[in-house]
């Protein structure tokens, strides 16, 4: 379930309830093209695994994202670094997975974060004598022996800067702020 197609609809689905032909015009605006019936099939297997609810108000039937399932880290994370600058997306994506893991990350935990692997000087390949240990111990999926690991080397203010306002959001979709989160977005916080 990888891919920009599968992010545009939970995004737009995350949003607001909508139904095929209302999901099909807002899809045509992000430049996919889908016939409805194949856009039925691809919300009822959303449905069949959980990730949507199907409500059904006659005459049709609406789709919304699940509220408060459990998604993984990795699609929480991919949705939280959308917009950041790709020169600095690597460097950030290790550094955050670096530190809500406690372990070097591995080369397909990076990609499923939707983030391409890069050359930086903020991250290097992991020399962590217990890479075995820790490759054996996800269980959730199956990490290649041959997957580097990376662990963050440095971080300067510039990045700490960026990787903040993504662990913000990643914890804004996690929890329940309703009544006690402001309203209006504040533009900067003044001390």
């Amino acid at each position: 379930m990888q891919g920009k197609f599968y992010d545009t609809v939970t995004s737009l689905l995350r949003r607001q309830q909508l139904s095929i032909s209302s999901l099909s015009r807002e899809l045509k605006k992000s430049g996919y093209e889908q016939h409805r019936l194949i856009l039925t099939g691809y919300l009822r297997a959303l449905r069949d695994l959980g990730e949507v609810n199907e409500v059904d108000i006659p005459p049709s039937k609406v789709y919304q994202s699940r509220s408060g399932r459990n998604r993984d880290i990795y699609a929480s994370l991919r949705e939280s670094l959308d917009g950041v600058d790709d020169t600095v997306r690597f460097a950030v994506c290790v550094y955050i997975l670096n530190q809500l893991l406690n372990r070097p990350c591995f080369r397909q935990e990076v990609l499923l974060t939707g983030t391409e692997v890069a050359k930086t000087k903020f991250v290097r390949e992991s020399r962590d004598g217990k890479l075995n240990e820790h490759r054996s111990a996800i269980t959730r999926m199956e990490i290649p022996q041959s997957d580097p690991a990376y662990e963050a080397t440095a971080i300067d203010v510039n990045l700490a800067n960026t990787a903040v306002p993504v662990i913000a959001r990643m914890l804004r979709e996690r929890l329940d702020l309703e009544g006690i989160k402001a309203k209006h977005e504040q533009t900067r916080l003044h001390f």
